[in-house]
């Protein structure tokens, strides 16, 4: 080209040029680091529907930025990296608390959460250049398969799911009783898709005359997720309207509040054998006089400011608070062969006190006791002595008239923690064992025998009735099959195998951190999926009674905190005669959005080849 009369063009000036250069390399990188930087927005807005900040309203909007920058943007593998980002910021901030338990298990744990954000994101971008579905059904149905398979796989891990920032939405989540939690993820994300469809794709399109029409798909997606608001509010209506409930047993909740520092220094004694010197076994024997004290304590206290007309049926200790190993094929192991072990008869002599003293106080109290408590066999050796074997985490129910060293009833965990309570590849991979032993917050090899998964619920009486309950321990109330499980009843002439459930937990691996309010919100659709009433009795907090509509009807507080305190409360439960749908089916729901999505999926792999 030429300038005027033919002459070229000036050459721009040494300014002119740098200013021309660095314009389109502010805007390339900009452009570079947009789908980071909205995934990392997304992340942290739906972060602040969780506790602590608890704004329930942002989880509708906030995946809105996540959705429409897995489809704007070109790259299916960038969109993939923004999306794990993104996970990683989310999952970083709320389950930051495992840090300071293991930090080599953090450092592995989220980034593998992060990875069901990345397939979510990159997932949403293929499904939606290859298949004509609106976001408002391929967003919801995917975010659901990803939360399922969080949920199940490596033993599942199924926290923060958006549901759980509805648990105050009484109305909402009663849906939870036909398609568990995952039918309230499903509506989240289902009216973040719509907006994504308004904000990202065409409002109209050319019609068979040439004229621009409203889009026929942007119609449809309004349409189907009005329906589904419509349908979700009527339901909770109806259901919470229902007259069902009767009611159930007074339960006490008692909240303990012992530093984890002290438990692990008791649980190191109980289960490693070897000689330590006396001054750490006089510490030891302080820290079990503390937990047994403060509970003996708290529970006096619940008699003598009991309300009128709420004598306790049934008090609830936390999880693993009883010191010892309380278990009873401990405590009348023969002295013959214990007498050989010092220390081991040490131990079982302590343990019996401990346990006289629980026993002691039910009888004063006149309610059976559930408390948490370690229980173990002992088997003779080739050399004479004797060793640890099938140790378990166990709730024990003892009553006023128990026979000495008998519970009336026991549960041993089912569902253990991986890294927590076992490692697995221990009989098949030892060398994988010892490499994954460095994640465990332990020192020593802490492996538990689980407890089989149909075992007997417990019974009490209660108003001249009965009323049966199990008793979910620690994260197992988190496991939505797992509760399931042990209310589904295999008598059709009763509806449920349970009136009621105890969930008992030491949370005091994470105290003052926010997944204590994470524990105790995930536990109220427990509640609602199978219309029972939940007592949740917790080392550091969140105590609590939960109504089988989801409502937390009464929490542990003093001076106005939940968090990291003692305390204790009394109420009567509410006990609710209807057969939950959820109950019989499972997670139906979840499974049909996992099939719909890997057809979503399948459908765009077979497209995207086809055109190439």
């Amino acid at each position: 080209m030429s300038g005027r009369g033919g002459e070229p063009p000036p050459l721009p000036t040494a300014g002119q040029a740098g200013r021309a250069t660095r314009r389109p390399l502010g805007q390339a990188l900009a452009a570079y680091l947009r789908p980071y930087s909205l995934a990392v927005l997304s992340a942290l807005l739906v972060t602040l529907a969780f506790p602590p900040a608890e704004i329930s309203w942002l989880a509708y909007l906030a995946p809105v930025i996540l959705l429409v920058m897995a489809v704007r943007t070109p790259r299916p593998r960038k969109v993939f990296l923004a999306g794990w980002l993104g996970g990683l910021v989310f999952f970083g901030f709320n389950m930051h608390w495992i840090w300071p338990i293991t930090a080599a298990g953090c450092l592995a744990l989220i980034p593998y959460m992060a990875l069901y954000w990345a397939v979510f994101a990159w997932g949403v971008r293929r499904i939606g250049e290859a298949v004509p579905v609106p976001l408002a059904l391929s967003a919801p149905a995917l975010w659901v398969a990803m939360e399922y398979l969080r949920g199940r796989l490596l033993t599942g891990l199924p926290w923060v799911f958006l549901a759980h920032t509805q648990y105050e939405n009484l109305v909402l989540i009663q849906i939870s009783d036909v398609l568990g939690a995952y039918g309230v993820s499903f509506l989240v994300m289902m009216t973040a898709g719509l907006a994504a469809d308004w904000l990202a794709r065409p409002i109209f399109v050319p019609g068979r005359d040439a004229k621009r029409r409203f889009s026929p798909m942007l119609a449809a997606a309004t349409l189907l997720t009005a329906a589904a608001w419509t349908g979700t509010a009527a339901y909770g209506f109806w259901r919470l309207g229902q007259p069902t409930k009767r009611p159930g047993p007074v339960v006490a909740t008692v909240q303990t509040c012992v530093p984890q520092e002290v438990k692990n220094i008791v649980k190191s004694e109980q289960i490693q054998t070897a000689e330590d010197e006396r001054r750490f076994m006089e510490e030891v024997c302080a820290n079990e006089r503390l937990m047994l004290d403060e509970q003996l304590a708290l529970t006096a206290g619940v008699l003598a400011r009991e309300p009128p007309g709420l004598r306790p049926d049934l008090i609830c200790w936390p999880e693993t608070m009883v010191p010892g190993i309380v278990g009873r094929t401990f405590l009348e192991y023969g002295p013959p062969v214990v007498a050989d072990y010092p220390r081991l008869a040490e131990l079982q002599e302590r343990s019996r006190t401990y346990w006289n003293e629980v026993h002691a106080a039910s009888r004063r109290a006149g309610a059976p006791i559930l408390f948490g408590g370690h229980s173990a066999e002992l088997r003779p050796t080739r050399s004479g002595l004797v060793t640890f074997a099938n140790q378990r985490n166990t709730a024990f129910l003892v009553a006023p008239d128990s026979s000495p060293y008998a519970a009336e009833h026991t549960y041993a965990k089912a569902h253990l923690v991986p890294f927590g309570e076992y490692v697995p590849f221990r009989e098949s991979w030892p060398w994988l064992h010892r490499l994954l032993g460095g994640l465990t917050p332990y020192d020593y090899d802490y492996s538990l025998t689980p407890g089989a998964h149909d075992q007997p619920p417990f019974v009490i009486r209660h108003d001249g009735s009965e009323a049966r309950f199990q008793v979910p321990i620690c994260y197992e109330d988190a496991m939505p099959y797992r509760v399931r499980e042990m209310v589904r009843s295999g008598d059709p002439s009763r509806p449920k195998a349970v009136d009621f459930l105890v969930n008992i937990s030491n949370d005091g691996w994470f105290s003052g951190s926010i997944e204590l309010d994470q524990h105790l919100n995930l536990c109220v659709f427990r509640a609602v999926e199978n219309r029972v009433p939940i007592v949740r009795s917790v080392n550091t907090g969140i105590s609590a009674i939960i109504g089988p509509e989801g409502r937390i009807e009464t929490v542990v507080e003093a001076g106005g905190r939940r968090r990291y305190v003692s305390g204790r409360a009394v109420g009567r439960l509410t006990l609710d005669d209807r057969a939950a749908p959820y109950t019989r089916i499972g997670d139906a729901f979840a499974v049909a959005c996992l099939v719909i999505a890997g057809g979503l999926g399948a459908g765009a792999t077979l497209r995207g080849r086809f055109r190439r």
